[in-house]
């Protein structure tokens, strides 16, 4: 019988203040740094946030060169 499967990691906001994509960006780039280098050196590690946080950040740098190639 397969082992029971874990749902990834919730992760619950604790505040809110508003940011522009840019910093928003940039905060969940220098966090995906840190967390890669804790998740390789414990050698393991929760994929499916790396990726989901992954995805995020590609999706704001994307919408970023979408507004931006708006006011051109």
């Amino acid at each position: 019988m397969d082992p029971p499967l874990h749902p990834p990691i919730r992760i619950q906001p604790q505040s809110v203040s508003p940011l522009t994509a840019r910093d928003a960006q940039k905060q969940i780039e220098t966090f995906l740094e840190d967390f890669r280098s804790r998740s390789t050196s414990s050698q393991g590690g929760n994929t499916a946030a790396t990726v989901q946080l992954q995805k995020l950040a590609a999706a704001l740098k994307e919408e970023r060169k979408r507004k931006k190639d708006k006011t051109k």
